[in-house]
């Protein structure tokens, strides 16, 4: 359709409770991100516009129709666009994490694109849906729920108007397991991963769902495992083992830490608490080691890719080569970008702007990272690929010059307040008298943690070097308490 991924209104950040008819209009003020029937794109808009067809050709609102139409039918009778009683009753926790290590409940609200992504359902019920499909649109009557030829077109790929085969159908994605079709759908909401994949030439399906967001790959790849249990126990063959790996070793993560170059494009491999990670491309995953010692990507959120240590400092990923960079500072962040740098939008959703490597970029859906191109002082190119690609961020102005919201993709994200204005220390009126509190902290102990630690040994970086300098407001009252808590401004450092 050419239709933005995400609308104005109602979009997946929204939570304004915006309906679909707002929803929908809200397109009007969007331009066409490709000619139509160029490009495939993920659209949440284009399925909005659709849903928003449905009910005004049947005059109901869409909710109602697919429960009338399919649900009840199909006997989903947990299963609904709004969060009834019913779905109440059975909702687990969803849980949102974040790249610095956060978790909390994810929200839940209803999505002014509802038919895009607003679907509450088990796995019992998604059975019976999986089921009608494998029993070519019939019902467990013998009534049919959809004609087997629109079945048929659904689930075959479409293709593109150079005539190559796409990995879509209609409604459904198109694709093999080992050599077997299979046809399906993945879902991702805010804490809830799903995937529903058949196999309609064995006669097999499997719904598999998780709690956590973001968590579509291993999802995935637990759905196939069990799609292959379940070929290999029709076929009387060994049922195949699901592969697992293990933490790599404190010193051997901090040997691999480092910055690696490849022409335009770092890697970046860091130690953080006992785990390994790399920042590559769109993601920063977890790495770890596989049962034949080899290390792999092997995350909630990306899996498989290796990464091969070489001779000189060097390492391959897939089948690039990098490079590792001097460890030393990077260059002072561009003048023009540090009035675009920060977070914006709601607690629920943050979007972050930051510079890496020369590079303004954007951090996005809590862990998708994308470079920006320049198109002129305030309007920035997402990337070719990717959630949003053929899209752009506009940052707006108050009259001052002072950047004050983000257009990105469509949605608009308002600057958050990070720290004060004009530079100025923090400052709390204390509840309690700040000698009372000392007291009490100067009599209590720290906690005793368990755990393969390195032996105690402090510095004083002072000491290291004629140039360091200490600012240590807790020896002075430029805190955020206006008080002095250490007797002596010094600092240390574990060697």
């Amino acid at each position: 359709s050419g239709l933005v991924r995400e609308p104005p209104r109602g979009n997946y950040f929204d939570d304004s409770g915006t309906s679909l008819d707002e929803t929908v209009a809200s397109l009007n003020d969007t331009a066409l991100t490709y000619p139509v029937d160029s490009r495939t794109k993920y659209s949440n808009a284009g399925i909005a516009v659709v849903g928003q067809v449905v009910s005004k050709k049947l005059s109901v609102p869409f909710g109602v129709c697919i429960q009338e139409s399919i649900l009840k039918p199909l006997g989903m009778n947990h299963s609904d666009f709004q969060f009834s009683d019913t779905v109440r009753q059975g909702y687990c926790t969803p849980w949102m994490w974040t790249l610095d290590g956060r978790r909390f409940v994810a929200p839940n609200f209803e999505l002014g694109m509802s038919p895009a992504g607003n679907l509450y359902s088990s796995v019992m019920d998604l059975s019976k849906f999986a089921i009608c499909v494998l029993n070519d649109g019939k019902l467990s009557d013998g009534q049919s729920l959809i004609k087997s030829e629109t079945l048929r077109q659904m689930t075959i790929p479409q293709v593109d108007s150079t005539g190559r085969a796409l990995p879509f159908g209609i409604g459904f994605a198109v694709g093999q397991l080992d050599g077997h079709r299979k046809i399906g759908h993945d879902g991702a909401i805010y804490g809830c991963s799903t995937q529903l994949a058949i196999l309609p030439d064995d006669d097999l399906a499997v719904i598999a769902v998780s709690s956590l967001d973001g968590s579509n790959d291993i999802v995935n790849r637990l759905g196939d495992y069990a799609l292959r249990l379940m070929l290999a126990s029709k076929q009387n063959q060994p049922l195949p083992k699901w592969t697992r790996t293990s933490p790599i070793p404190r010193d051997r993560a901090q040997e691999l830490a480092g910055i690696y170059k490849s022409q335009d494009s770092y890697a970046e491999i860091t130690e953080l608490a006992g785990r390994c990670y790399l920042k590559f491309g769109v993601f920063r995953s977890e790495l770890r080691l596989t049962a034949d010692n080899r290390i792999v990507v092997d995350d909630v959120n990306s899996i498989g890719s290796e990464v091969v240590p070489l001779d000189g400092g060097r390492i391959r990923i897939g089948e690039k080569e990098y490079s590792r960079e001097a460890d030393v500072p990077p260059p002072e962040c561009p003048a023009q970008w540090k009035d675009l740098i920060g977070e914006y939008g709601a607690d629920h959703n943050i979007l972050y702007v930051y510079e890496d490597h020369g590079k303004l970029w954007v951090l996005i859906e809590w862990f998708y990272n994308y470079p920006l191109t320049r198109i002129s002082e305030s309007e920035f190119a997402f990337p070719d690929y990717g959630l949003y690609h053929g899209e752009r961020l506009q940052f707006l102005r108050e009259a001052d010059g002072t950047v004050s919201s983000v257009t990105a993709a469509e949605v608009f994200f308002k600057r958050r307040q990070v720290g004060t204005l004009h530079g100025e220390t923090f400052r709390i009126q204390p509840l309690r008298p700040v000698a009372e509190l000392r007291d009490e902290a100067l009599k209590a102990a720290p906690p005793v943690e368990q755990g393969d630690f390195l032996s105690t040994e402090l510095i004083e970086p002072v000491g290291l070097d004629d140039s360091i300098r200490l600012d240590v407001r807790y020896a002075t009252t430029n805190n955020f308490m206006g008080e002095v808590f250490y007797r002596q401004p010094r600092a240390f450092l574990q060697r």
